[in-house]
């Protein structure tokens, strides 16, 4: 094993045990200081054996003056899950007309991006949909929730 490989490794379980250490606390917040801002999901069991997903950041806050970053969740650890059409959906009393304020950026299997243009200080709550690879449309998915807000307003 080459040292690329063997840092690579190391880096992956760092990443993959946060991810699990974060889904045992009830919040976790990020402010968000890049263009582009990267969120964690994994699907695992829970203590009981129900399959649940999780993020590593529950709530993230844009940075004061930062305006149309771009927020990617990136499925990580689960390789018989995937990311569809609608795995990542602006849900609560702020939904109608999310679609101009997080515009689509890119989907992927593993990677779901949303532009984040919002000039407001309302608070987004959102749902990330996961589904097992394979199932037909309209099998329902494992799914967590998370806000984003614009700390600058």
């Amino acid at each position: 094993m080459n040292l690329k490989t063997a840092l690579s490794m190391i880096v992956a379980v760092g990443l993959l045990g946060g991810i699990q250490g974060a889904a045992a606390q009830t919040t976790t917040t990020m402010t968000c200081a890049y263009p582009w801002c990267v969120n964690y999901v994994q699907v695992g069991q829970n203590a009981s054996g129900t399959t649940v997903a999780s993020v590593y950041w529950n709530e993230i806050q844009m940075q004061r003056k930062l305006t149309d970053a771009t927020i990617l969740w990136m499925l990580v650890g689960s390789p018989d899950y995937e990311f569809r059409a609608d795995s990542v959906v602006i849900t609560g009393a702020n939904a109608p007309g999310s679609a101009a304020v997080f515009p689509l950026r890119e989907m992927s299997a593993n990677r779901f991006a949303l532009d984040d243009r919002n000039t407001n200080d309302l608070p987004y709550t959102y749902e990330v949909r996961v589904y097992k690879k394979g199932t037909p449309p309209g099998t329902a998915p494992v799914a967590v929730s998370g806000s984003v807000k614009n700390a600058f307003n």
